[in-house]
């Protein structure tokens, strides 16, 4: 049955890590999650275009409070993805896979923080500067490949992917 299940199906108390991994709630929690992130990072990187190409003032601070808007949501994301990526069989296919996400997420946090600390001090600037900009753009393509690789999990591994339960559940419906 759709919705947030308040017990297990063996109706005992969900564990933290069944909770974090968004069991309750019928879903991964971490395709959930990585949204946000995702977004903030690429509308920062266009903010500070904006800021080259247009008049807009304030896209430079705008891009500065979304990357830490995406660190605030990177915690979570990283944590759901941690758990899942630990709870895998070591040496499978999926785990290398998830391996490669993981690294080429580290790389692209790693450009958005250096972005993040040399911008900070000048952030009320009008306009983006050109490091800013190439931290930006290096930071989104591995952000890209990242995300590629973790759509290469879901979609083509079936990673976090359970459709039996969901699947009995619409028979069910369609019966009554």
């Amino acid at each position: 049955m759709p919705g947030i299940q308040l017990r297990a199906p063996d109706g005992r108390r969900w564990t933290l890590k069944e909770t974090i991994q968004g069991k309750p709630l019928g879903a991964p929690s971490h395709a959930m999650l990585i949204h946000f992130p995702v977004a903030f990072y690429i509308g920062a990187f266009a903010f500070d275009i904006m800021s080259k190409i247009g008049h807009f003032e304030s896209a430079p601070l705008m891009a500065t409070w979304l990357i830490l808007g995406a660190f605030v949501v990177t915690v979570a994301a990283v944590t759901t993805g941690l758990i899942d990526y630990f709870g895998m069989v070591p040496g499978s296919t999926k785990k290398k896979w998830a391996t490669r996400h993981l690294i080429f997420q580290l790389i692209a946090f790693a450009f958005f923080a250096v972005n993040f600390a040399v911008r900070w001090s000048d952030r009320y600037l009008n306009e983006a500067k050109p490091l800013w900009i190439v931290l930006g753009a290096v930071g989104v393509v591995f952000l890209s490949i990242g995300q590629w690789l973790g759509g290469v999990l879901v979609y083509e591994l079936g990673m976090r992917v359970s459709t039996a339960e969901r699947g009995e559940a619409a028979r069910q419906q369609s019966a009554t």
